[in-house]
C-alpha cells in the first residue's frame, strides 16, 4: 500500500508536459477486398469518377492495398465522400491545435490536384448548420509525385475554412476538383485524423448518480489526489461525514486515471447527498432510500412497452409517449419472395431500427423470466406494477410483458409442411422491395429460418413454460409455448443443428417437462458445448455464447439434482469468479478481464457479468457476487470513467440515445423515455475519442454504435435494478 500510495503521489506531483499520447480517428484503415464501400461520389459538366460495385476500387501498390481514384473528362466538377464503416460519426472538436487530418497519397503521374475536407452532419436539427463542408486545397501542403509521401493538414485550417463547419459532428472526409476537372488517377491509403492535443477531461468524483439502498456498500472513485471526502446534505451543504481515501491503481489500463476510493457506506439514513474534497469538483448528487431502486425498475422494464409494436400506445399507460400503431403492414408479412403471407403484428422492436428478431430474444426473455423467479410475490412482481395495458388482468405485469414478446414469436414459426417448427430468421426492412411509406410503417419481409432463431424460440418457449405453469390462470398458455417448444425442439433434430443451439433447448424442455430424452440430449450435448469448466477461456468465451442462459438455467434446475446441473453450476461459478477477479484489478471495479470488451453494446456485457454472479449467488451465496451485481449496476449509473449515467432521465450528466421511435436521432418523434440503456463505451467503432479503451464513448444520440437501445441491452438492467431493489427479501 505504502509504494501505491508513492506511485500515485508521484504521479500526481509530476509536471505535465502538454501532451497527451496519440489519439487516432481512422477513416481508410485496414483495407480487404477489390473494393472501397460506404462512399460516394458525384460528377457533372462532362467529368465522371470511377466507382466498382457501389464503392472504390482497392488495388495493390508497392506490396501494400489503396484506394484507387479516377477522374475522367476535363473541366466540369468531381466530389468524393469517404467515410468511416457503416457511417460512424467522429469528433474534431478536442483534436486541435495540434491535430491533423493525414494520409498518404501517390499519384500515377504527378501534380494531380485536389481539395480535400471534411462535412458535418447535424441530423438532430438542433446546431446552427446542417450539412456544412470545408475544403482546403491539398496543393497547400504537398505537390503530388509518383511516389508515396504522407501529408499532414491541420484540423485548424480545416475549421478556419468554414466558420459554420461542426467539429463535433462529423460523417465524412469529402475530396473534390481543386479548379476545373482534370483526368488523372490518385491512390489514397491510412486516411485518419491524429492528435496529441489533450483529451477531455471528467469530475473526478464518481458515484452512482441515481443512489444507495441504506444498508449497500457505498464506495466512491476518485480520480484525482485525495485523502478524505466529505459527505454533504446535497440541499443544505451540511457536512454530515467526513470518510478517509486510499490510492487503489496508478495509472489503471483500462482508463489511464490513477485513482482512489472512499468509503461511505456509514451513511444509512434517507436523504439526498454529495461528496467533496479540497480543490476537487463536487460529486453528482445521489439518494439513499430503500425505494431508490423501484422507479429505475419500472422504468427498465416500461422500456419494453415502448418497444411494443403494431399496437397503438394509448396515453393511460404511455402518458407523453402515446403513439399509434406502427408497422400495421406487418398484419401481411411475406418472405423475400412473396410466399407465405402471415400476421406478424406484435413483438417487441429490436432496437433503432424497428426490425424484429427472434434470434436475439434470449437476453431479455431469460432476464425477465428468472427475475420473475427472484422476485415472485414481491411488489416488483405484481399485476399493476407496470402500469401497461395488461395491468388488472390478474397476471403479474413483469410475466404479461414477456407473453407480449413470446406470442409474437408463435407467429414467425412454421407450423406444417416440409420446414415445420422452423422460425423464421428476422422481419426486416431491408428485404422488402424499395418504395416511399410513411415513417413506422416500413414494409418488411420475413428471412428464412435458421437453426439460432428456432433453437432460441425452443428454449425461451420452454423456459416460459416451466414458469408459467405454477402461475394461476397461465396454465394454457404454458401449454401452448411447451407444444411451440417441442416443434422446434423437432425440428432442430431433424436438420442436425449445430449443438450450441440445441442445447439450451434440451436443458430448458427438460425443465419444464422432465422427459427422459430431453435429459439424454443434454448429456450427449453438454460435455462438448462448454468444454472445462475451470478453465479461463470457457469463461470468456461464455460471454457471448448462445448457450450462456441456458447453461445459467439448467445450473438452477430444480429438477435435475445430479452431475448435468453440478458441472453448470461450476462453469457459471467459474464465470463468476473471473469476473469477480477481473473486478479487483480494474481501477472502477469493471468486470471485464480484457479492455478489449469494452466493444459494442459493452455497457450489456458489463452488466450481463452482473447476472450471471447474482444467479450464481442463488446456489452458492457469496458476499462477492452479491457484491459484483452490485457494483454493475453502480457502472451503468455513473461510476464510471466518463463520470455518466447511461440510463436516460437518471442522474446528473447522462446519456443520450439513439433510436428511430424515441431518441434525439433525426428520425424519432418523440423524447425519450426514462429507463433506456444506451450501447455504452465502444473502442473499436467509434475510436479516437480517447486512446484509452473506458472513455471512448461521447453523449451522441445520433452515434449508434455507442448509444443506440435493444431489447437485449435493457434487459440486464431491468434484471439488477430489480434483484437489488429486492434487497434482502
Amino acid at each position: 500500500m505504502l509504494v501505491l500510495l508513492a506511485q500515485l503521489l508521484t504521479l500526481a506531483a509530476a509536471p505535465s508536459s502538454g501532451q497527451a499520447p496519440e489519439r487516432v480517428t481512422p477513416i481508410i484503415g485496414d483495407l480487404k477486398g477489390d473494393t472501397r464501400g460506404d462512399v460516394y461520389a458525384y460528377s457533372g459538366g462532362g467529368c465522371t469518377v470511377e466507382q466498382r460495385n457501389g464503392g472504390f476500387p482497392v488495388e495493390t501498390v508497392d506490396g501494400e492495398p489503396a484506394v484507387r481514384i479516377t477522374i475522367e473528362g476535363r473541366g466540369g466538377y468531381w466530389g468524393i465522400g469517404v467515410a468511416r464503416a457503416g457511417w460512424v460519426r467522429w469528433y474534431l472538436d478536442d483534436y486541435g491545435p495540434t491535430g491533423v487530418l493525414r494520409f498518404d497519397v501517390r499519384g500515377a503521374q504527378g501534380g494531380e490536384r485536389f481539395r480535400i475536407g471534411v462535412k458535418d452532419s447535424d441530423r438532430d436539427g438542433d446546431g446552427p448548420d446542417t450539412d456544412v463542408q470545408t475544403h482546403v486545397p491539398v496543393s497547400a501542403y504537398a505537390t503530388l509525385t509518383s511516389a508515396w509521401q504522407t501529408v499532414d493538414v491541420p484540423v485548424g485550417d480545416l475549421i478556419a475554412a468554414q466558420p459554420r463547419f461542426e467539429p463535433a459532428d462529423c460523417i465524412c472526409v469529402l475530396l473534390a476538383n481543386d479548379g476545373d476537372a482534370q483526368s488523372g488517377t490518385f491512390h489514397l491509403r491510412h486516411l485518419r485524423f491524429v492528435t496529441t492535443s489533450p483529451e477531455r477531461a471528467y469530475p473526478p468524483i464518481k458515484v452512482n448518480q441515481v443512489g444507495y439502498l441504506p444498508a449497500m456498500r457505498k464506495i466512491a472513485r476518485i480520480s484525482a489526489p485525495v485523502t478524505e471526502l466529505r459527505v454533504l446534505e446535497a440541499e443544505t451543504g451540511a457536512v454530515v461525514a467526513t470518510v478517509p481515501a486510499r490510492p487503489v491503481i496508478a495509472d489503471d489500463p483500462a482508463s489511464g486515471d490513477s485513482l482512489w476510493e472512499a468509503d461511505f457506506s456509514e451513511i444509512r439514513s434517507a436523504g439526498a447527498y454529495r461528496l467533496e474534497a479540497e480543490g476537487l469538483e463536487p460529486s453528482a448528487p445521489f439518494t439513499v432510500s430503500e425505494a431508490v431502486y423501484d422507479g429505475l425498475y419500472r422504468d427498465a422494464m416500461r422500456f419494453y412497452l415502448f418497444q411494443r409494436c403494431g399496437t397503438e400506445l394509448l396515453a393511460p399507460q404511455a402518458d407523453r409517449w402515446a403513439r399509434p400503431a406502427c408497422h400495421v403492414a406487418d398484419a401481411r408479412a411475406l418472405t423475400r419472395e412473396g410466399a407465405d403471407p402471415r400476421d406478424c403484428v406484435g413483438g417487441w422492436h429490436d432496437a433503432g431500427d424497428c426490425n424484429k428478431y427472434p434470434c436475439w430474444v434470449r437476453l431479455p426473455l431469460f432476464m425477465l423470466l428468472d427475475l420473475y423467479d427472484l422476485v415472485e410475490g414481491s411488489d416488483l412482481a405484481s399485476d399493476g406494477y407496470l402500469g401497461i395495458p395488461e395491468s388488472g388482468n390478474g397476471v403479474p405485469d413483469l410475466l404479461d410483458e414477456a407473453m407480449w414478446e413470446l406470442d409474437w414469436l408463435l407467429k414467425m414459426q412454421i407450423a406444417d409442411g416440409p420446414q415445420a417448427g422452423a422460425v423464421y430468421d428476422r422481419l426486416h426492412q431491408s428485404a422488402a422491395p424499395g418504395g416511399e411509406h410513411e415513417r413506422l410503417q416500413e414494409e418488411r419481409r420475413l428471412l428464412p429460418p435458421t437453426a439460432e432463431s428456432t433453437g432460441t424460440c425452443a428454449a425461451v418457449w420452454a423456459r416460459a413454460a416451466a414458469t408459467l405453469q405454477r402461475v394461476p390462470g397461465c396454465e394454457a398458455k404454458a401449454e401452448t409455448y411447451l407444444a411451440a417448444a417441442r416443434l422446434a425442439f423437432s425440428r432442430l433434430q431433424a436438420d442436425a443443428a449445430p449443438p450450441e443451439h440445441v442445447l439450451p433447448a434440451a436443458i430448458c424442455l427438460y425443465e419444464a417437462t422432465g422427459e427422459p430424452a430431453f435429459r439424454e440430449t443434454v448429456a450427449a450435448l453438454l460435455e462438448g458445448v462448454i468444454g472445462d469448466p475451470g478453465s479461463f477461456r470457457s469463461a470468456d468465451r461464455f460471454i457471448f455464447a448462445p448457450y450462456d442462459c441456458g447453461v445459467a438455467a439448467l445450473a438452477r434446475s430444480t429438477r435435475e439434482t445430479g452431475e448435468l446441473r453440478d458441472k453448470a453450476r461450476r462453469l457459471l461459478v467459474a464465470v463468476a469468479d473471473a469476473a469477480v477477479s477481473a473486478s479487483r484489478k480494474d481501477g472502477y471495479g469493471v468486470p471485464l478481464w480484457s479492455p478489449g470488451h469494452y466493444c459494442w453494446s459493452s455497457s450489456q456485457i458489463i452488466s450481463k457479468m452482473g447476472y450471471y454472479a447474482a444467479l450464481a449467488n442463488t446456489y452458492q451465496p457469496r458476499e462477492e457476487y452479491a457484491q459484483l451485481a452490485e457494483d454493475c449496476l453502480h457502472y451503468l449509473l455513473g461510476r464510471n470513467a466518463v463520470d455518466t449515467c447511461f440510463v436516460t432521465g437518471y442522474g446528473t450528466r447522462r446519456a443520450e440515445v439513439y433510436s428511430s421511435v424515441y431518441g434525439g436521432s433525426s428520425a424519432a418523434f418523440q423524447p425519450t423515455p426514462p429507463g433506456c440503456l444506451g450501447g455504452g463505451v465502444n473502442q473499436w467503432e467509434s475510436r479516437g475519442i480517447s486512446t484509452r479503451p473506458a472513455k471512448n464513448w461521447r453523449p451522441d444520440p445520433n452515434n449508434w454504435t455507442l448509444n443506440e437501445v435493444a431489447i437485449y441491452y435493457n434487459a440486464p438492467l431491468a434484471f439488477l435494478s430489480g434483484y437489488v431493489a429486492r434487497g434482502d427479501d
